[in-house]
């Protein structure tokens, strides 16, 4: 099928994730042969090139269900389902993409809403497109992932629900690839193959107020994108929670718990490549690695980790470290961060170039604060009824 193609990475760390998808934009004009620019009714396969509303539901569509013809225009499934034959079309022309609910390629100022897609190969695609927005949709049960987005900007994605997609392709749910300015707010993404959102190449994305649990591999997985907020988010019950690489980037008041994984990952945010990160006033709980892990993966052929920021989050009950920063991380900061209840140590820290201040470590199984020589000391931290008496190594808790 064309513009999908499964690709496995080097894992940047192989206790960490494992295989992931990439999408690939050919330089192709499309057309598509067949299709009729209809208002209503409507068929599988059919053109739109005016406002539709959908009178009945589209069922086993063999191929492409509807295709997006023209700019300004509406596709209102208004509460009708979009349903595919669960088969992947044989013998896909070279030049076009085939086995899609809904197909906009390069039109602008697009709006989807209200119905259901499923039983594709991939539940809607939307590339080289300006201003679209795809609302109260629910995309479940797609072969590969539920919507893919790419080299477009200003899409609104919301109150849509992305579920069960990509269960024997470990895919995600909802690809973003080479796009900026969108808002993804107020979705469910729940119980698809590998990643909830994958985002990759990324900028100036506002993903907030969402709820995501249930991928086996991560929550959000945002790769090398900049200037991008992810911001009241409920994530639970993923691989990994939050996954973060790239410059600028704001990780902010989002509530992240049990992060487990029987695959070795595990961390409840992880910030693994990039400078210039915030990850403030979050609520983490229960990882089966870390809570807030800082590390870099250059040896994988990641980005350096330098100069980021972690402040004022609250995080308790990991099943390792509270706080992870690594030998790879540089010049991080760590302040005003609350540790409970760790069953190793509330904040571990490897890199002698980190900032502690004003930090507090409770009730862990291990030291309060663990550190390595040289780290510097910015004061105010403290240590209290942890399991080693020492309370912290090479900072001075009160």
């Amino acid at each position: 099928m064309l513009l999908l193609t499964r690709c496995r990475y080097p894992a940047r760390n192989a206790a960490l994730r494992g295989a992931i998808i990439a999408i690939v934009v050919s330089g192709c004009s499309f057309g598509f042969p067949g299709g009729q620019a209809l208002a209503s009714p409507v068929s599988c396969g059919d053109t739109i090139t005016t406002d539709t509303t959908l009178g009945s539901d589209l069922v086993n569509c063999p191929n492409n269900a509807i295709v997006i013809g023209a700019d300004n225009i509406t596709l209102d499934l208004n509460g009708h389902k979009i349903d595919g034959d669960g088969t992947e079309t044989a013998q896909c022309p070279p030049d076009e993409p085939c086995d899609v609910g809904i197909v906009n390629i390069d039109h602008h100022g697009v709006r989807i809403e209200d119905g259901t897609v499923r039983e594709f190969a991939l539940g809607a695609l939307v590339v080289g497109a300006r201003e679209n927005r795809l609302t109260r949709l629910a995309v479940s049960n797609n072969l590969f992932s539920g919507l893919v987005i790419v080299e477009s900007s200003g899409t609104e994605i919301d109150r849509t629900t992305v579920s069960g997609n990509g269960l024997t392709t470990d895919q995600a749910g909802v690809d973003v690839f080479d796009s900026h300015d969108l808002e993804i707010e107020r979705n469910a993404v729940v119980g698809n193959g590998d990643i909830g959102l994958f985002l990759v190449g990324a900028e100036n994305l506002s993903i907030e107020r969402n709820s995501i649990s249930g991928n086996p591999e991560a929550g959000i997985l945002l790769d090398s994108g900049s200037g991008n907020e992810l911001n009241r988010n409920r994530v639970s019950d993923n691989g990994d929670g939050l996954v973060v690489s790239g410059d600028g980037n704001v990780v902010t008041r989002n509530d992240v718990s049990d992060s487990v994984s029987p695959q070795g990952n595990g961390n409840g945010i992880s910030l693994e490549g990039g400078t210039g990160n915030l990850i403030e006033r979050n609520i983490v709980v229960h990882a089966s690695q870390a809570d807030i892990r800082i590390a870099s993966f250059e040896q994988e052929g990641g980005p350096p980790t330098v100069g980021n920021t972690v402040s004022r989050n609250l995080v308790r009950d990991s099943d390792v470290d509270g706080v992870l920063v690594e030998s790879t991380a540089v010049d991080t900061l760590l302040e005003r961060n609350v540790a409970i209840g760790a069953d190793d140590d509330g904040i571990d820290v490897e890199n002698a170039t980190t900032t502690l201040t004003r930090n507090l470590a409770l009730q862990n199984g291990d030291l309060g604060i663990e550190a390595v020589p040289g780290v510097i000391d910015g004061g105010g931290n403290k240590a209290k009824a942890n399991g080693d008496a020492a309370q912290c190594t090479n900072i001075s808790c009160k």
